[in-house]
């Protein structure tokens, strides 16, 4: 059985001396995983186009509906993102994007928005030098695309309209107005500006200026949502340190 797919490659994993286990995100069926066979071997006509984050059109062959993995058996670029390689920090900010939607993604789950986001996540990051806006908007549009959208307009207890002064509390996964502190332990203040920037990014549009205090958000509530923290984020912080 032949199937036929366009694809961004998220991981690859060394399989014997000369395979791999390739994770594609698929515009036709989500997150899958290919093995590709003898591209590890010097004359492998398929390696030079599966390094990680490239776009690929490619084909898979299997035996039966239960057959195991699906056999790599033809591919071609579509978007060899070369920049990464080129650029130690954007490819740092791009683990990190990718690692968001690999852990909100389940297997064979197809999602056409979140496939076209992360083509524009990587087309924006090649483009622009504002890697750390571009890699919350990403995360906070897969997050709503995934069915966990932030609360940044009202209370998430008491469903009040923020007054210019709210709590985030990540334990909880919510923004709460100041009358709720029964809650838990705030982790942050927020003010005016954080919560004007939160709803902005929220809705998809860019601010002048990313202020700490909102990358601090979406970090706890991804950790919230994901119940472990982007390990990626952990290489950034070292390269930027």
């Amino acid at each position: 059985m032949y199937q036929k797919y366009t694809g961004i490659i998220l991981k690859k994993y060394p399989v014997n001396e000369a395979d791999e286990l390739l994770t594609i995100y698929t515009r036709e069926a989500g997150k899958m995983r290919v093995m590709a066979r003898g591209t590890h071997k010097i004359l492998s006509k398929l390696a030079g186009s599966l390094q990680s984050l490239n776009e690929i059109e490619f084909e898979t062959a299997r035996r039966s509906a239960g057959g195991g993995l699906p056999v790599l058996i033809s591919v071609r670029p579509r978007a060899i993102n070369n920049y990464l390689r080129e650029n130690l920090k954007k490819f740092a900010y791009a683990l990190v994007g990718v690692e968001t939607l690999y852990r909100l993604s389940p297997d064979g789950q197809t999602n056409s928005r979140a496939y076209e986001s992360l083509v524009s996540f990587l087309e924006r990051l090649g483009r622009g030098a504002e890697e750390n806006l571009q890699v919350r908007m990403f995360q906070l549009e897969l997050l709503g695309i995934s069915g966990f959208r932030l609360e940044t307009d009202q209370c998430w207890s008491c469903s009040s309209r923020f007054l210019g002064r709210a709590l985030f509390i990540a334990e909880k996964g919510g923004i709460f107005c100041g009358r709720c502190f029964e809650y838990g332990q705030p982790d942050l203040f927020l003010g005016e500006a954080e919560l004007r920037e939160l709803k902005l990014l929220n809705s998809g549009r860019a601010v002048s200026r990313l202020l700490p205090a909102v990358g601090t958000v979406i970090d706890g509530f991804l950790k919230y949502v994901l119940e472990r923290d982007i390990k990626s984020n952990r290489f950034l912080q070292t390269l930027n340190s």
